[in-house]
């Protein structure tokens, strides 16, 4: 996750804001173990000793490290939301663009690559965590396609029977396949926000022409 979060200083009885960023901190210090150890590898004891609490303040919080991971995963997506600013519907196509931008943005990051390895490794074992992801992560973009491609339908932008859930899977596996498997294996194919935005422009291209847009429509 991050290790720009300092732990939260301790100065007699904490204040609900306190009690947030010791939250956060607490989160970040189990994302970073999760990552490096893998679900599996890692132990609340770990966690406790490397954010420097005690176990009974880690349990007080989440019950269990199955808890605590799907903590992580809410929280990761959070932080993606919290820059996700909602574009006029006026025009669900830009709307549409901006949201694929910001899902290849989000998939770029290094934590959330590192997140993947480790489900991908550890996921098998745990279905009930990789289904929390999926509902937190995943489903809420997915959802967010489908509102916008209805709305292009709507407004005319795109032809009739595009405006489903085959069409929003479609679209993403075109936005992020590629960087996904890419990044994967190690690599950096879209160095840059230039890189990133080229490849997003040519990609939306290549989907509008999929669905009988004409240019400039």
């Amino acid at each position: 996750m991050s290790n720009a979060m300092a732990k939260p200083r301790r100065s007699g009885r904490p204040t609900p804001a306190d009690s947030a960023q010791l939250d956060r901190y607490l989160l970040e210090v189990a994302g970073d173990l999760f990552i490096a150890h893998g679900y599996a590898g890692t132990s609340m004891g770990q966690i406790a000793r490397a954010a420097g609490a005690s176990k009974q303040t880690l349990y007080h919080r989440y019950a269990s490290k199955e808890a605590l991971f799907k903590a992580v995963i809410t929280h990761l997506c959070a932080q993606l939301l919290e820059h996700d600013t909602q574009v006029s519907l006026r025009d669900p196509l830009q709307a549409l663009h901006a949201v694929c931008r910001m899902l290849l943005d989000f998939i770029m990051q290094e934590d959330v690559i590192a997140t993947y390895r480790m489900m991908i490794a550890d996921g098998y074992r745990y279905p009930a965590l990789i289904d929390h992801a999926m509902d937190e992560i995943v489903a809420p973009f997915h959802c967010r396609i489908i509102n916008l491609l209805r709305a292009a339908g709507e407004a005319g932008q795109i032809p009739p029977g595009h405006d489903n859930e085959h069409t929003a899977r479609l679209l993403t596996g075109l936005m992020t396949g590629w960087a996904i498997q890419q990044r994967l294996l190690g690599r950096d194919p879209l160095p840059d926000a230039a890189a990133s935005a080229a490849y997003v422009d040519e990609t939306w291209r290549f989907f509008l022409h999929g669905l009988g847009v004409r240019a400039g429509a």
